[in-house]
């Protein structure tokens, strides 16, 4: 089964494509909307990269968790073992 991400993308596009042929106000919300959740998404996308820029960073670290929980690119597990071993790194 593919990412929660992809999983996301697939049917932002589904329910774009089903109010496409409709000429009404919900169609141009539905596209509004389709395109916010698509810039918001990508702006978190760049923030996990940035965070990953310092690697032993306990807060980029986090950053990067939450990042991933809205987007989820990485599976959960995984950046859950990455901050817990974050903080017992910490003084």
């Amino acid at each position: 089964m593919p990412p929660r991400d992809v999983l996301v993308e697939w049917r932002l596009r589904a329910i774009e494509k089903s109010y496409a042929q409709a000429q009404s106000q919900a169609s141009v919300d539905v596209g509004w909307l389709a395109f916010e959740l698509r810039r918001s998404r990508e702006a978190l996308l760049k923030i996990m990269a940035l965070a990953q820029d310092d690697a032993g960073s306990a807060e980029l670290k986090r950053i990067r968790f939450v990042a991933n929980d809205a987007l989820g690119v990485y599976d959960p597990k995984d950046a859950t073992t990455i901050l817990e071993q974050s903080a017992e790194d910490e003084p």
